[in-house]
């Protein structure tokens, strides 16, 4: 018997769909944190804004750093966005073509 691998149609939207499922569920859970940074960050900086204009001066740095931390942050948490989108679309397109086959298979 020769040694040809046997391609398998509902394995292959088995494996694929849960691939797609993982790297979802990790790019959510990335957002989540993201979000909550970006919460927590705008929290810090709308409190340094209580301070003195003279207290801010002095804190100058820290502040110019907290924003672009939180600038990298809205970037980060759009292009997951993004990402999000993509393989939601990706997950849906491949559960139709696997329920398509189901209907093929069927009698």
């Amino acid at each position: 018997m020769p040694d040809i691998p046997f391609f398998d149609s509902a394995g292959f939207f088995h494996q694929k769909i849960g691939e797609v499922e993982q790297i979802l569920i990790g790019k959510k859970a990335e957002r989540e944190i993201l979000a909550a940074n970006r919460t927590n960050l705008e929290r810090t900086l709308q409190t340094l804004a209580l301070l003195t204009t003279e207290q801010q001066r002095a804190i100058q740095q820290e502040l110019a750093s907290l924003k672009e931390v939180l600038h990298s942050s809205e970037r980060s948490i759009a292009a997951l966005d993004g990402e999000i989108e993509l393989l939601t679309a990706k997950l849906s397109a491949l559960q139709t073509a696997r329920d398509l086959l189901k209907v093929q298979e069927s009698p």
